[in-house]
């Protein structure tokens, strides 16, 4: 469970730091902002294909947004997400706190790779947090480097958030050049930041993992999935160990 969370975690600040330079950028190129304003965030290259967003609506998407491993890592991206649909309340832009109606991330494939010192959303996560100011809370100044100071006093609710047709792709030295691909549980959350009239970027990370602490540790659980990295890995140290003593026995009985 707490490699799952570490995943979860990494995509959600991602994708938070991306929503929040999104919102407050609507007026503006949000792609050009995204990649500009990402690679300073993340220490890694941050692309993104489209954006179909209506200012009126408030309603859109973000389409093949990719974001690379950060330097140390031998799989080139942390994350590949197919789509991120956005439902915005127009009316709340003006204010302290921005209600988003809905969040979706459609198919996002995730690299999980393990390597001396830690993992890719770990480091990830790490320089985030220092490029914002804070290594314990990814706070209200995630929206730092933008035009206005205030626009790092903004709050969020998120009304409904949820992630579908995901997977994961885990890579460790130990599997050589074949990692294992595991599916992403579906996770829906509703009411994030409601109760306390909104919340920072890191307290809706915190709540978030909360949720899934509670909500989905049985769906997780059951899928097996990190059972079956377990056993593989377990399966594959096994047999270099079983191959090493075949090669030792060999040599003793020359």
């Amino acid at each position: 469970m707490k490699t799952l969370f570490k995943i979860f975690a990494g995509l959600v600040v991602i994708v938070l730091v991306v929503l929040v330079i999104v919102v407050l950028n609507l007026d503006k190129g949000i792609k050009a902002v995204v990649e500009t304003m990402g690679p300073e965030l993340t220490k890694s290259s941050v692309t993104l294909s489209d954006v179909d967003l209506s200012l009126t609506s408030g309603e859109g998407s973000l389409k093949g947004l990719v974001v690379g491993n950060p330097a140390g890592f031998k799989t080139p991206n942390a994350f590949s997400l197919d789509e991120i649909f956005l439902a915005i309340d127009t009316e709340s832009l003006t204010t302290d706190t921005i209600v988003i109606k809905s969040l979706r991330i459609i198919a996002p494939e995730i690299t999980y790779e393990s390597a001396k010192g830690g993992t890719n959303l770990e480091q990830l996560q790490k320089n985030v947090e220092q490029a914002i100011g804070s290594g314990n809370d990814a706070s209200g100044d995630t929206a730092k480097g933008t035009d206005s100071d205030s626009s790092a006093a903004k709050k969020l609710i998120i009304k409904d958030f949820s992630i579908t047709g995901g997977k994961i792709s885990y890579s460790n030295p130990l599997l050589g050049n074949k990692p294992i691909i595991l599916p992403f549980p579906p996770i829906q959350i509703t009411g994030i930041g409601e109760k306390t009239g909104g919340a920072t970027a890191g307290e809706v990370v915190k709540q978030i993992l909360e949720a899934v602490n509670k909500n989905a540790a049985s769906a997780v659980t059951n899928s097996g999935a990190l059972k079956d990295i377990g056993d593989k890995l377990k399966e594959q140290t096994e047999g270099q160990i079983k191959e090493k003593l075949e090669g030792l026995k060999g040599l003793l009985g020359r």
